[in-house]
């Protein structure tokens, strides 16, 4: 080594100091990467997300992956990468897109998109025992640690949102009788039986039509048949909502509470307020707020539940810090779900202990107690898959072309847009 640096003193010297140079530099990275994920060795942590790109759905699905990108962009760098297929709210995609992931190995399945899709999936986490995390639904299965024990939800469930919605109607208006308008699979269930739940628990309140005894899988499909009958409802990725509209028109409904997606709920919010049908209108947090008001031909009398912060108040230090990592993009609840959605994984990691396994991450997600992840609360537990119970209220309020959604303690008098 030596006679062959005499001979080539100046490109062998020049060799060496490359040499340690790389060292230097690959040593660097290794711990860059080591910040990046505290706790972890492994410097690449892959996630796998089916979510809503095209289609009827895609304004929401798009703001919910771009909040998440948006976090993991701002604080992990190259640590986590988000792997994102399109599933156009169909479970068969959905099944394929999942399929696929856990074929090239993806150390967890993330920020999936609605119930039907989560539906057909959560069930590969569960057999390859892959961590399913933070899906776009409040359907309360996702959260059944018996039957999922790798699935975790961060928002409020579905039945939640529902009760909040009627307590509302209940006692700031004196309203009793409410209509339900559904799309028609597991999503528009989960919205159905937490309204019966919620009948159950407040004094006073029918639902009309009333709705029949709850099918379960092993119904058939006439009695499957039988109950969508009585309950209005349209099917998913379609608009063809006139026979709900017509269906609750008909009844003397005080009050509708939509569990739907934006493109059929404002359609029929559109066709009730043509008709001069102008009674409270409470939409379930999925609908995406930004679509549906841009959807709206009148705003009065629209609500539409949330759960999480509104994403225009900085002086909440999440929201700040969204704003600031957004980086000039337009805000919303859907991205600001995302962006939460990351920072609480990320959070998660950092607790792993040893190699990064599906256990490893579940052991670390349920130790998780009291999180603040800047003036937002997060919380699970080995019996509680669920991390946040915070529901908000909202109304749609539009000056010119400017459209807002201030949050509201109390539903209004009813009131008619000019």
């Amino acid at each position: 080594m030596f006679y062959w640096l005499e001979l080539n003193k100046g490109k062998g010297l020049k060799k060496m100091k490359n040499n340690r140079w790389n060292i230097l530099w690959s040593c660097c990275l290794y711990i860059i990467a080591a910040l990046a994920l505290p706790g972890q060795s492994d410097a690449r942590v892959q996630l796998g997300q089916s979510c809503s790109l095209t289609g009827a759905t895609q304004l929401t699905g798009q703001e919910l992956h771009k909040g998440a990108q948006a976090y993991f962009k701002a604080h992990a760098g190259n640590a986590i990468k988000l792997l994102v297929k399109d599933d156009g709210y169909e479970p068969d995609r959905c099944l394929e897109n999942t399929e696929q992931f856990l074929k090239n190995g993806v150390d967890a399945l993330f920020g999936y998109f609605g119930t039907p899709t989560s539906k057909v999936a959560v069930p590969l986490a569960t057999e390859h025992k892959v961590v399913f995390f933070a899906p776009f639904t409040g359907a309360s299965f996702l959260s059944d640690f018996k039957t999922n024990p790798y699935s975790f939800v961060l928002r409020a469930s579905y039945a939640t949102e529902v009760e909040n919605m009627i307590r509302h109607l209940k006692e700031d208006l004196d309203i009793t009788r409410i209509g339900l308008f559904v799309q028609r699979d597991a999503f528009g269930m989960a919205g159905v039986r937490g309204a019966v739940q919620a009948q159950k628990k407040i004094k006073g309140i029918t639902i009309i039509p009333p709705v029949p005894e709850l099918p379960d899988e092993q119904s058939s499909m006439d009695q499957w048949n039988k109950f969508w009958k009585s309950v209005p409802n349209y099917r998913r990725n379609t608009v063809a909502v006139g026979g709900a509209v017509r269906q609750i028109r008909g009844q003397a409904v005080e009050a509708v509470i939509l569990i739907g997606g934006s493109r059929p709920s404002a359609l029929a919010i559109n066709q009730w307020h043509k008709i001069h049908f102008n009674v409270p209108m409470l939409n379930i947090s999925f609908v995406g707020s930004k679509s549906l008001a841009s959807r709206l031909q009148k705003t009065d009398n629209v609500y539409i539940s949330q759960v999480v912060p509104n994403p225009w108040d900085s002086s909440i230090p999440l929201i700040k810090q969204y704003q600031q990592d957004m980086n000039g993009s337009k805000y919303s609840f859907a991205s600001l779900e995302g962006y939460l959605n990351a920072k609480v994984f990320h959070h998660a990691l950092s607790r792993v202990q040893g190699k990064l396994t599906g256990q490893a991450l579940k052991d670390a997600i349920e130790s998780i107690t009291r999180y603040d992840a800047g003036g937002v609360e997060i919380s699970f537990g080995k019996d509680d898959h669920r991390g946040m119970d915070s529901v908000y209220l909202t109304k749609i309020e539009r000056s010119g072309k400017d459209i807002t959604f201030p949050t509201v303690t109390a539903l209004s008098p009813l009131s008619v847009e000019e």
